[in-house]
């Protein structure tokens, strides 16, 4: 196995393009290639900082403790398959994602969990790979504001807030709402802000990103980009009369940004 990961590790670096920080990459990588272990990092959805010390099982194979990068590391599996993931930590929402490991390689091995809400309150936060570099969250109520970075960072109510904007990659980038108003039509869009003047492109569809939906002390949906479609605006979902209606599409235009 070390063998065939190494030769893996040697042909994809020199042109990767990295899931996080590319010094952290690298030393996954490495520590993967010697131990035959994969590695999986948790972040603070609102400031981005690793987390310590959270418990983290992976269904069929074990639990472990994230060190004060944030990062575990488990053991291979056998089977390609999609693995369950529980993370808890006090003072955090308990969280369970889909993990994907096909041919010993995780696909995205980056998760951002949302700190603990008040009842009521919802969150949205959006991770997504080094590129595009500039992804924002657009957060509207219809005839009434726009939550985004080049918009209102917070609504004039202080209901709905911007709390974290990324330019760099990866993210997360997360919104707030601390209530959604039953009597109203809200839509959550992603914009692929660095090729924002280009027609035709798929860099948006290529960039791993994932939507997460948290509301009072759970996880309500993950939602990630349809792969290989043109458009630089990702429509993830709408929001009608209290109810969370799943969109998932890619748009070249959309009359909200």
């Amino acid at each position: 196995m070390k063998t065939t990961q190494l030769l893996l590790y040697l042909l994809i670096l020199p042109g990767m393009i990295f899931a996080q920080d590319p010094f952290e990459t690298m030393d996954d990588a490495f520590t993967e290639m010697e131990s035959d272990q994969l590695t999986l990092r948790f972040f603070n959805a609102l400031n981005g900082e690793p987390i310590p010390a959270a418990d983290v099982t992976i269904e069929s194979i074990g639990t472990y403790q994230t060190d004060g990068e944030g990062k575990i590391l488990f053991p291979i599996p056998a089977e390609n398959d999609t693995y369950k993931v529980t993370f808890s930590k006090q003072g955090y929402v308990k969280a369970e994602f889909p993990l994907a490991i096909e041919a010993g390689t995780i696909f995205f091995n980056r998760f951002s969990v949302s700190p603990a809400l008040p009842l009521g309150n919802m969150r949205i936060v959006l991770d997504w790979d080094s590129r595009p570099e500039d992804l924002d969250a657009h957060f509207i109520k219809e005839s009434e504001y726009h939550i985004s970075y080049q918009d209102m960072r917070v609504s004039g109510d202080g209901v709905d807030r911007l709390d974290r904007d990324d330019r760099n990659g990866y993210g997360p980038e997360t919104i707030t709402a601390k209530k959604i108003d039953k009597n109203a039509h809200y839509d959550f869009l992603v914009h692929d802000y660095s090729n924002r003047s280009r027609q035709g492109v798929v860099y948006l569809s290529r960039s791993k990103a994932t939507v997460k939906i948290y509301q009072g002390s759970e996880l309500l949906h993950m939602l990630t980009i349809p792969r290989n479609q043109i458009g630089t605006i990702w429509h993830v979902f709408s929001i009608r009369n209290g109810e969370i209606e799943l969109v998932n599409e890619l748009f070249e235009h959309h009359s909200g940004i």
